[in-house]
């Protein structure tokens, strides 16, 4: 749901089974009757045929060992002031593992021989954020007990491997620690569902571990999630608030922490429409505290002063800030849209770009300390870089110097296994005019042939992002669909991030409106430009994904007057939500759904939304989709797929409901994995080659 739907992404998407036998040694799904009384659960049993890691797609073997397991690293977190790196060591557990970056030097980072730091499993459970507090060689985590998002902090013991839960709230928005590292300033919002009841300012004392709540949200002024960040004297803390709830008119607020009746300061303009803004690291000669904000339609780089209490834009990029790090040579900084990135340094007094490297794909800078950072590139053809950059801050007639060191990335060998996409940047027409160009709109998408095709033309089939898509990124699950011949569309549906705030909000209050029908018009282009029948054709995505694909498959041609609709030929839907109000009303993130759908508490916008919930027209299900759903998921519930399932198959429609007992919003785990991609691959056979009914006998 655009990256304000933001929780660690894994995304899964599957389909109902068809009636006839998948065409390999797969065992049956069970029937989707769970959802009919709301208790059972659906188990997920396919296994893999010709051996551990193996799926087929007819006649054709993937072994998704190279894929899930060949690099079992991800989800870097850096710390170069204390010169550790966190990482997960991916399997069938997840392994939280620990870098000494000092004794790495220039790399090439063994993250194979790093150490584990606990025995705990975080497949099992979510871990949202880091921070070493190395006086007691202690981490402070953001975390759950059991991926149900109940989101509070813990401490682990580097020492003894020893995990606590230190707070006990309904949900902690996010946290931010003191520059001497003696306080924890974080934000518990209270209520187990909408309408919340509050979220509260704490700041906890890190050694005795004790918190005082230090003063609490109002229905005007709406505390969300932050970057918190403390002032260097301790005084002060900065985040995030909403106007009203509103996540378009966030506000970066200041709290005087040592007043008697402390009160939260609003800093930044309320008039001025605002999301996702970013506190940096760090304060500029103690006195300026740098953000990224999209005031100016582009999300830039910004400067508050404490002592003017005025605040300066530094940078008017007409891309993105994705991403930024202060150092010694200045801000490092990544602008960038899905067709590719730009490293700049720019000087955080004047804003003036000292320095700039293009690079394709997608770059981000995880950490910055003096005159290093550490950044990650990622493509289509490049699963993960990691590189460290040292700086040097130049002089009066000279640009700051970069000598970069690729510190992680894969063996060439394994790279070859699993890039198994040819990608081609393409701009595909929809339907509406551009105002700012006044032609007609074009979307950016990526299509993704497979460098193997399939030889025989009816087990072709094209998958299309319904959500997310665009990523100049490398996919897992794009690179194991092209190992089996299939193609991935990509495309970045309006609504979809990196183009700008303008781009970004046109589906506000039209959620499965018109993001819907610019995935009809990739459809037609498929068709024309890949040599492809609809129902060779499908859609699939996880989250607001997941929603998108059951709405494409039930669409009714009338909504916004569009007259228009695709017979897809099927549908892979993970975690995604069939009834918004219902969703509304079970989420922890009902602003979201206020912003992209609008307030059921007013009776229009009730309307439409019942209108424009796939299980208002689960009637117009006409091709096969599989639904995927963990028990556990609290950012969408469970009853959404369940809901949507039972209703299908009481109409008689081509449904299938998988799910996984104890799993969150995401899917986790190698053997879940290799499950479900046989389940895909199951399915997607039955739809390139549906088994026919026996011919009649004689005389009948």
């Amino acid at each position: 749901m655009k990256h304000r739907f933001f929780g660690p992404v894994s995304g899964v998407s599957i389909f109902l089974g068809l009636a006839c036998a998948p065409p390999n040694a797969a065992k049956p799904y069970p029937k989707p009757a769970a959802p009919e009384s709301g208790s059972g659960v659906a188990q997920p049993v396919a296994t893999a045929p010709g051996g551990q890691g193996q799926v087929r797609y007819f006649d054709r073997t993937i072994d998704l060992q190279p894929f899930l397991a060949g690099f079992p690293y991800g989800n870097f977190d850096a710390d170069l002031k204390s010169g550790k790196m966190f990482f997960f060591e991916e399997g069938e557990r997840y392994t939280l593992k620990m870098l000494d970056l000092n004794a790495a030097k220039d790399g090439p980072y063994d993250l194979a021989g790093a150490p584990a730091v606990s025995d705990v499993d975080w497949s099992a459970r979510s871990l949202w954020g880091i921070h070493f507090h190395q006086p007691s060689n202690t981490l402070w985590l953001h975390a759950d007990a059991r991926n149900d998002e109940v989101m509070n902090l813990w401490t682990l013991s580097l020492d003894s491997g020893e995990l606590q839960q230190v707070t006990q709230h309904d949900y902690i928005y996010s946290f931010g620690v003191s520059e001497d590292e003696t306080q924890i300033a974080y934000l518990p919002r209270y209520g187990k569902k909408a309408p919340f009841e509050k979220t509260c300012l704490n700041v906890l004392e890190v050694a005795s571990q004790t918190s005082r709540e230090v003063l609490c949200d109002s229905k005007e002024l709406k505390f969300t999630w932050s970057s918190i960040r403390f002032s260097p004297d301790n005084r002060e803390v900065y985040f995030d608030a909403q106007i009203q709830g509103d996540r378009n008119r966030v506000q970066m607020v200041a709290v005087d922490l040592q007043a008697k009746q402390p009160k939260v300061r609003v800093l930044t303009d309320r008039k001025r429409s605002r999301n996702s803004p970013q506190i940096l690291k760090g304060f500029i000669d103690g006195d300026g505290l740098l953000f990224l904000a999209n005031d100016d339609g582009y999300r830039n780089l910004y400067s508050y002063s404490r002592k003017s209490q005025k605040i300066r834009q530094l940078t008017r990029f007409k891309e993105d800030i994705t991403s930024a790090a202060i150092t010694d040579a200045g801000v490092f900084a990544v602008h960038r849209t899905p067709r590719g990135s730009t490293l700049v340094i720019v000087d955080p007094r004047t804003g003036k770009v000292l320095g700039e490297l293009k690079r394709p794909g997608t770059a981000d800078v995880l950490d910055g300390y003096k005159g290093r950072v550490l950044w990650s590139q990622r493509a289509p053809d490049i699963y993960t870089e990691l590189n460290l950059a040292h700086l040097e801050p130049g002089g009066a007639k000279q640009a700051p110097g970069l000598k970069n060191n690729r510190v992680v990335g894969l063996p060439e060998e394994l790279s070859q296994q699993i890039v198994q996409c040819r990608a081609e940047r393409v701009t595909i027409p929809t339907f509406d005019i551009d105002p700012d160009t006044g032609k007609k709109r074009e979307l950016h998408a990526f299509v993704l042939r497979p460098k193997t095709p399939l030889q025989d033309p009816q087990k072709r089939l094209a998958l299309i992002t319904a959500f997310y898509g665009g990523g100049n990124r490398y996919s897992t699950f794009d690179n194991i669909m092209c190992a089996a011949g299939l193609t991935v569309i990509s495309p970045a549906v309006r609504g979809s991030s990196g183009f700008g705030k303008k781009f970004y909000g046109l589906n506000d209050k039209d959620l499965g409106g018109d993001e819907i029908v610019d995935l009809f018009w990739v459809a037609r282009w498929a068709e024309q430009n890949l040599g492809l029948k609809p129902q060779q054709i499908g859609v699939y995505g996880g989250s607001h994904g997941g929603y998108a694909t059951m709405r494409a498959l039930t669409f009714p041609p009338e909504t916004n007057g569009r007259n228009d609709n695709y017979e897809f030929g099927f549908g892979l839907a993970h975690a995604g939500f069939s009834d918004i109000k219902s969703f509304y009303d079970a989420t922890n993130i009902p602003d979201w759904v206020v912003l992209e759908s609008g307030d059921p508490n007013k009776p229009a916008e009730l309307a439409r939304m019942k209108d424009r919930s796939p299980l208002t027209h689960a009637s117009r299900l006409k091709s096969p989709i599989l639904l995927t759903h963990g028990s556990n998921d609290w950012r969408v519930p469970v009853g959404e797929s369940q809901r949507f399932a039972t209703a299908a198959k009481q109409l008689g429609r081509p449904v299938t409901y998988v799910e996984f007992p104890g799993q969150g919003h995401h899917i986790e785990g190698l053997e879940l994995q290799m499950q479900l991609y046989q389940a895909r691959f199951d399915f997607l056979s039955q739809v390139a080659a549906p088994a026919q009914p026996p011919a009649p006998r004689a005389g009948q």
